[in-house]
């Protein structure tokens, strides 16, 4: 198995490559004067006819992470290679699944067809943020669920825990984690107040009094939802909150953010290029999920 990488530095490409028994076939990218990419694939002759794995991730620097990876695609394919599945852990401009407000695309359907358009014909991601956006790429598109993983990873810091999805759109991620483990598990429903504007969040049926709680979400990008789901878990009797969450972008002063309200771990998947290096933080690595995936599309 040959193991491509669409992002210098990403570690997930060594452990990925390791696990398959492949071999890693390197990138040489570089900026011409006017900014423009330029990749070539190195060794394209090892491709040829051969089936291919493509190893990237679309944060940071979505833009060109996501052209990087279209261009290393089409070189995989004009070197005569065979088929082509893509690990794209992480898929930038998947929240914008549907039109808002009149004159909006659909953002990630517009980054699903491109990357089917230039020439992947398998895609495999992490936890995307709404599944139904995989059906522009077809039935050769995956979505890996880790959810468990990280809840499993917070069990060691709870006692009589309950799982909960910060809204009603991260259900199925929360129940998916809770079933594996035999857990108590609802949504917090979200209300604003029509006058102030005040947003609260309370369990829909669940009492989190004297409980552990673990928040299971797919991405973390300002902190600020979290942040107060985590002050009304506290307000309304939790004993401790951990957040376990698949994509931890932490833009800006999130991690100040999640201190403040009281976390007292976030649990992170390895998906992206970034890692912090932070007390409240720990990384669960998601390699063997996805290892085992891949080799359910080579099959």
């Amino acid at each position: 198995m040959l193991v491509v990488t669409g992002l210098p530095g990403y570690w997930l490409v060594n452990a990925i490559a390791s696990g398959l028994g492949g071999v890693e076939i390197p990138v040489y990218e570089k900026l011409f004067p006017d900014g423009e990419l330029y990749v070539r694939l190195l060794n394209p002759e090892k491709v040829s006819n051969r089936s291919v794995v493509l190893v990237s991730t679309l944060y940071p620097d979505q833009g060109r992470s996501l052209l990087r990876t279209l261009l290393i695609i089409d070189a995989i394919k004009q070197s005569n290679s065979g088929r082509v599945i893509g690990v794209i852990p992480y898929l930038a401009y998947s929240r914008q699944d549907k039109v808002f407000m009149p004159g909006e695309p659909i953002s990630a359907c517009v980054v699903v067809k491109a990357l089917k358009n230039t020439g992947l014909d398998a895609l495999l991601t992490v936890d995307v943020h709404s599944p139904r956006v995989l059906e522009c790429f077809g039935d050769q598109a995956c979505n890996i669920l880790v959810s468990d993983l990280m809840v499993g990873n917070a069990l060691k810091y709870l006692e009589k825990p309950i799982v909960l999805a910060p809204d009603k759109g991260a259900l199925e991620r929360a129940s998916f984690a809770a079933r594996v483990y035999g857990l108590e598990y609802d949504y917090l429903e979200k209300t604003r107040d029509r006058v102030t504007g005040a947003v609260s969040y309370t369990p829909r049926e669940l009492s989190v009094r004297d409980r552990d709680v673990v928040i299971v979400d797919d991405i973390i990008s300002t902190g600020g939802t979290i942040a107060e789901a985590t002050r009304i878990l506290y307000k309304s009797g939790a004993r401790r909150v951990v957040v376990a969450a698949t994509h931890g972008l932490l833009v800006g002063e999130a991690l100040k953010k999640l201190e403040e309200a009281g976390v007292y771990k976030l649990i992170l998947a390895d998906t992206l290029l970034v890692r912090y290096d932070h007390p409240l933080v720990e990384y669960v690595d998601i390699t063997p999920r996805i290892i085992e995936a891949i080799k359910e599309r080579l099959k």
